[in-house]
């Protein structure tokens, strides 16, 4: 962490923190009509068309001027996390958003935006979203290191995620710029087999605390 006198209070108050500007993400997830559209044009092999809704849809939850009368609460993330980082305005910003969004592909009432395959691993109830929120803090306060080996085995599974789905999206556009039909066949599989690893990361730790009793992580 960037201040070894952190005080349990102050992390504790990140920690609700971000776990109320994750709330906010919960709340402004896409409608059921909305689900109902994406999917049709996933099976139609039409996911590229989709970007633009995406686009709209990460701009309501990132830049303020798509969503007035938006909350404080990422405002409040993003200054404790900076004040306990001491890192700049932009970066903390950046990673404050990038817990968010871990947490949501974690986040088990967000599975209904993905058609769930047999198999797949769960995501987190609330009480388990509320661990992961900690190990995510923690991790990311320490420069994103963790002797954790089961945490880190998530954090490399999160990477090739975003790594797979920054290519998903390249590939679209460019077939869009070409003409062509969309991405090619194989990347939305690769995409949902990297987020399946992720969870199922995330589920061996989880349950390993369990198992283990083990106490919060950010305590002290």
């Amino acid at each position: 962490m960037h201040d070894d006198s952190v005080s349990a209070q102050d992390l504790a108050a990140l920690h609700a923190a971000v776990l109320l500007h994750h709330d906010e993400f919960v709340r402004m997830a896409p409608k059921p009509r909305s689900l109902r559209v994406a999917r049709r044009f996933k099976r139609l092999r039409l996911s590229w068309l989709l970007i633009p809704w995406y686009l709209v849809s990460a701009a309501r939850f990132f830049l303020p001027a798509f969503r007035p009368g938006f909350p404080d609460r990422e405002q409040q993330a993003v200054r404790l996390y900076r004040r306990l980082s001491g890192k700049d305005p932009h970066v903390a910003r950046a990673e404050v958003s990038r817990i968010v969004m871990q947490l949501g592909m974690l986040d088990e009432r967000l599975r209904d935006l993905d058609e769930q395959h047999p198999g797949a691993p769960r995501g987190a109830d609330p009480g388990e979203l509320e661990r992961a929120a900690d190990a995510l803090v923690g991790i990311y306060l320490a420069g994103r290191r963790t002797d954790d080996e089961l945490l880190a085995q998530v954090e490399v599974a999160w990477a090739d995620y975003e790594e797979l789905t920054q290519q998903q999206f390249e590939r679209a556009v460019g077939s869009k710029r070409r003409g062509r039909g969309g991405a090619e066949p194989m990347v939305d599989e690769r995409v949902e087999a990297a987020a399946d690893r992720y969870r199922a990361a995330w589920r061996r730790w989880l349950d390993w605390q369990t198992e283990h009793g083990a106490g919060p992580v950010l305590r002290g």
